[in-house]
């Protein structure tokens, strides 16, 4: 097909026949595909509807699948092929970013109960994908595969943690959060979102708990961190 052709042809199309043309080039495209050429205007797009509480639906079905195996397409990886990164795996982060997309939106719309569900969730299932379970398949495969910005959806799920948390339940959950972060060299800024978002009684369990379980942090913090990284 001659591409001057083409776009010579595309030129004359109204505005109605060009998303057509879209639309039916989004549906033949692969997953990588979608994200190389749409990506980034895509994550640039506020979400233009107010998300429901049926997300948790959603959430629970990927779930599913993922624990399933509906994503996992192993290989016997060699040096040919070992940058390969199967549909079904590019497919499962792109679906893992949209419902952390949707989680950010229920933190934006102050839902901060549904907002922890959901994250609670996806947080949970991304850990068991880090620690090596049958879930995606390639021969280095992480969090840093997903798509949209993370540290958004970190912030987030850390203040709706801290709208309708006790200081306990805070501690451990955001602990948890910072702790995995010490992992990722603190790429996230976990850390100072947890303490810049939650109150005096939520800092100091946070701190306490840090301090117990010896989790490495990235600055002091507002109660006196007891370790820096």
């Amino acid at each position: 097909m001659n591409k001057a052709i083409l776009f010579s042809a595309l030129k004359e199309q109204g505005k109605t026949n060009l998303i057509e043309i879209l639309c039916c080039c989004f549906d033949e495209m692969s997953t990588h595909q979608r994200r190389t050429v749409f990506g980034t205007l895509y994550d640039k797009t506020d979400m233009p509807i107010l998300v429901s509480e049926s997300v948790l639906e959603d959430v629970l079905e990927f779930c599913k699948e993922s624990f399933e195996g509906v994503y996992y397409a192993p290989f016997e990886i060699n040096s040919r092929n070992c940058t390969h990164i199967p549909e079904e795996t590019e497919e499962w982060f792109e679906k893992l970013n949209d419902l952390l997309q949707l989680g950010f939106q229920l933190t934006k719309q102050e839902e901060h109960h549904s907002a922890v569900s959901v994250f609670d969730m996806l947080y949970k299932l991304i850990d068991r994908m880090e620690t090596g379970e049958e879930i995606v398949f390639s021969d280095e495969y992480g969090s840093w595969m997903i798509p949209g910005d993370e540290r958004r959806y970190l912030e987030a799920y850390i203040i709706s943690l801290a709208c309708v948390s006790t200081p306990q339940e805070y501690a451990r959950k955001a602990a948890d959060l910072v702790e995995r972060d010490s992992f990722g060299s603190f790429r996230n800024k976990v850390y100072s979102a947890a303490l810049k978002y939650a109150n005096e009684e939520q800092i100091e369990a946070l701190n306490q708990e840090v301090k117990t379980k010896n989790i490495r942090t990235n600055r002091i913090g507002n109660s006196g961190s007891p370790n820096s990284g």
